[in-house]
């Protein structure tokens, strides 16, 4: 191959998006997604993430908000650092119950308006991207 076609070939290469890196990176901006499904049963609690692109995560849980960190690259989840606006409320048992699963997934897959979360011992939470502005 001569110089000028590799330099070439690097160059439209280089022009190349390169894949995401986190999920948050993968997900449509701004999304904002709704806990539809745990473990394949319908949830019995409301709770919403944003995934952003530098890796923190802010949600709204059963007793509030929450701030945290999504640590792994793709394909992989790893959530850190949660940091709830509130720990006691009705709901508490639902909430830690809701952090304890978050940081029990492994895997992260998007596509299009799905979010599953799910790791080898066969436990899944499934999001659905919310409708309507400010969701």
């Amino acid at each position: 191959m001569s110089p000028i076609r590799a330099a070439a070939c690097l160059l439209a290469l280089s022009a190349c998006s390169p894949l995401p890196d986190t999920v948050g990176e993968a997900a449509p901006a701004r999304t904002v997604w709704r806990l539809d499904q745990v473990n394949n049963a319908a949830a019995t609690f409301p709770a919403t993430l944003r995934l952003l692109e530098d890796g923190r995560v802010i949600g709204a849980a059963p007793c509030g908000r929450f701030e945290a960190r999504q640590v792994a690259p793709l394909p992989w989840v790893e959530f850190a650092d949660f940091a709830p606006a509130a720990d006691t409320c009705r709901r508490a048992e639902e909430q830690r119950g809701f952090f304890l699963a978050l940081r029990a997934m492994d895997f992260a897959e998007v596509a299009g308006s799905s979010l599953l979360l799910s790791n080898d011992a066969g436990q899944s939470l499934y999001f659905r991207a919310a409708e309507g502005p400010g969701s």
